[in-house]
């Protein structure tokens, strides 16, 4: 995140916040929303609330919880089909969206169709659906997924404090929503493992062998990639080219004040560890942690 942070109780913060959005203008009727977050924080992992206007069995929904890395991911998959398909164009920080569309932005939107394989990709926080057919379920270690998303809804304006036992008990942003958001995917459909397809996907592993994990899922899928698509997907993915993106594209927009892509992890306090890691125990056996 952009600007001066703080060191408070070993979990790095901004000290130059942004301003809270939309906390008075049209906005003064009861909420039950907590105050210590404003009214424009979204339910980003609710369901959708409609199934899609034209479902095709080419759809892929690339899906996480937020802030477990799914622009890298999207980035990396949009490249190896860019490149598979003979395309000069690559996605970028800033271009992604033309090629995997954003649900979160908008239900009903359609992306783009790649050839070869016949596939059409989407981005989701949403939590499970059985819509969902060809999904790439994105996990990341929820110690990292819980400061990562304390950082960024302190630098949007959609919280108040630092006080992490707070965030940690939000009900949409919080530890228990993380849960729930594994759960549903990987555990309460678990008998519908030959209807709805999960290629399920750790951050962690993806950021350390990118190729490995490029080739299993062009393996468990049948994509049969070129090599040049997988090796070029994952130059144009690399973590230093992806701060060149979004850097190039924070000189073009003096409003993208924060980093996506940040340089590296940040500490976190101990007892903020140590909760979240007593009480995911069973998730992260169940994800190899």
């Amino acid at each position: 995140m952009a600007g001066t942070a703080a060191l408070r109780g070993n979990l790095v913060l901004p000290t130059d916040t942004a301003p809270p959005l939309a906390m008075t203008e049209g906005h003064e009727e009861k909420s039950d929303v907590n105050p210590l977050q404003t009214q424009s924080a979204p339910n980003v992992t609710k369901q959708l609330t409609r199934l899609r206007l034209e479902p095709s069995s080419r759809d892929f929904y690339i899906c996480e919880f937020p802030k477990s890395g799914v622009t890298f991911l999207t980035v990396l998959i949009a490249n190896a089909l860019l490149i598979a398909n003979g395309y000069r164009a690559r996605a970028t920080f800033a271009s992604v969206r033309n090629y995997i569309a954003d649900l979160c932005v908008g239900e009903q939107v359609t992306s783009h169709t790649f050839q070869d394989p016949p596939t059409r990709f989407y981005k989701i926080h949403s939590v499970f659906s059985p819509q969902f057919i060809h999904s790439l379920y994105l996990v990341r270690h929820p110690v990292d997924v819980m400061a990562s998303n304390l950082r960024y809804a302190i630098g949007r304006g959609w919280w108040q404090s630092d006080n992490t036992e707070d965030f940690l008990d939000h009900p949409i942003l919080g530890i228990e929503a993380w849960k729930r958001h594994v759960q549903g995917w990987l555990v309460d459909n678990s008998f519908a493992s030959d209807v709805i397809f999960i290629h399920l996907l750790r951050y962690e592993d993806l950021v350390a062998n990118s190729e490995k994990e490029l080739r299993a899922i062009d393996a468990n899928f049948g994509w049969q990639l070129p090599e040049d698509a997988i090796t070029g997907a994952v130059e144009t993915a690399s973590r230093e080219n992806m701060r060149i993106h979004e850097a190039t594209y924070r000189q073009h927009n003096p409003n993208h004040q924060f980093e996506f892509v940040s340089p590296s992890g940040s500490e976190v306090a101990p007892d903020f560890r140590q909760r979240i890691m007593t009480c995911c125990d069973k998730e992260l056996l169940l994800l190899g942690y």
